[in-house]
């Protein structure tokens, strides 16, 4: 019992501690949570509803009515009557038919709009999580920083008191354990900071747990721009504009329409349907030209041609400017790349470097400030390499949203 007892004391404070946030929770929270994701979804909802409103009205006119009445002067009974009516009315410029074209291109664009903010928000927390694992990694790499160079400052305390080294010495070794320690306490804010800005994103409290490191492939495949949301969302515009041309230029030709009426009225017994004597069917064609709004007509036409031709240059450029973009960030990725692994042994020398040089100076073979140097050049190493590790998984994804690809191959 006593055995239980004692090994649940040493799991239990091990499973409490050993609890932290994980990249895929928090970006799923961070979509859970979005205003942003809930304003794209109220406007998806409503695309579709004008697309369901713009076919509903393709539908004919269809109204049913029924009544009784009596006229007392006559003296007579309660007449009964009741009637069907159905019309539809087609011209050649239907506003209807447009409409539904063009809720079909809106529908499409709100669709893309809301895969688009999921990306963007997905790549926002992923962004601030490296931010803040960056931040933590650099605290302690600072707090090793400071606690190295106590050590030796503790070892030139005893070697000041044996008579092996100078008061200036000494003074110098202070002076670098208090710049270590104001960068540790930058470090600790900077951290705060951070880690603040990603749970007021969240819309979440945090509870202080530590960030897990997450296994991200950096490589990425020769990549070639084809296409984007954005670029998609524009060539929908475009169609849509091109529609309200083709709508405007039908207004220079005369309105014609085509009208088609069935109306059934029973004045005698409105549960007799089968006598079809009393039901009219009634086809009508009619034509009309208004003269003096051809001006305004052409006009219109003309802006909105105007407009058409604008909106097509536009995507033009966006796709030569597209490419160059694309061309900039694979660059961008190989360089940091090329940095990352010239860093990494930058780093192995720099380590190697301050080992040797933390022996010599035991053995008064080098003074305290070139011991310095070879810890600097090592500190800045470090971080150096970490950063350009850091900096690399941003790129990566980056170039995904860019192509809107998938965020860390999910999102």
């Amino acid at each position: 019992m006593r055995r239980i007892v004692v090994l649940m004391l040493i799991i239990i404070p091990i499973l409490i501690f050993a609890e932290e946030y994980t990249l895929e929770k928090l970006i799923n929270i961070g979509l859970e949570n979005s205003y942003a994701i809930k304003q794209e979804n109220v406007n998806n909802l409503n695309a579709r509803s004008n697309l369901r409103s713009s076919w509903i009205r393709l539908l004919p006119s269809a109204s049913i009515s029924a009544g009784s009445s009596k006229n007392y002067d006559t003296d007579m009974d309660w007449s009964k009557s009741a009637s069907f009516h159905l019309s539809k009315d087609i011209s050649l410029n239907e506003p209807s038919y447009y409409d539904v074209r063009t809720s079909i291109l809106n529908k499409k664009n709100a669709d893309l709009s809301l895969e688009n903010m999921k990306k963007l928000i997905a790549y926002t927390v992923f962004i601030k999580y490296l931010s803040v694992l960056e931040a933590q990694k650099n605290l302690e790499i600072q707090k090793e920083n400071l606690a190295l160079q106590q050590k030796t400052t503790d070892q030139v305390q005893i070697q000041f008191e044996m008579g092996d080294k100078s008061t200036l010495e000494l003074q110098q070794s202070k002076i670098s354990q208090i710049d270590y320690e104001i960068a540790v306490n930058e470090a600790v804010n900077s951290l705060n900071k951070l880690r603040k800005s990603l749970f007021s994103y969240l819309n979440i409290s945090d509870e202080g747990f530590d960030l897990s490191t997450p296994e991200i492939d950096v490589t990425i495949d020769e990549a070639e721009f084809v296409t984007n949301i954005s670029l998609k969302q524009m060539e929908n515009s475009l169609k849509s504009s091109k529609i309200i041309v083709s709508q405007l230029k039908m207004n220079f030709l005369p309105s014609i329409t085509i009208l088609y009426s069935m109306n059934h009225n029973n004045p005698d017994d409105i549960y007799d349907l089968g006598n079809y004597d009393r039901t009219n069917n009634t086809l009508s064609l009619s034509a009309s030209y208004n003269i003096f709004n051809l001006f305004d007509t052409r006009e219109q036409y003309l802006q909105s041609k105007r407009n058409h031709e604008l909106l097509k240059m536009d995507l033009e450029i966006t796709k030569k400017s597209n490419i160059i973009d694309l061309q900039i960030l694979l660059s961008d990725l190989e360089t940091i790349k090329q940095s990352q692994k010239l860093y990494g042994e930058k780093l192995e020398l720099a380590e190697q470097n301050l080992q040797m040089a933390q022996e010599h100076y035991k053995h008064g073979m080098i003074s305290l400030l070139d011991l310095d140097r070879s810890k600097i050049e090592f500190q800045n190493s470090t971080i150096s390499n970490m950063t350009k590790k850091f900096e690399l998984l941003r790129k990566r994804e980056e170039i995904n949203l860019f192509l809107s690809d998938k965020i860390l191959g999910k999102w």
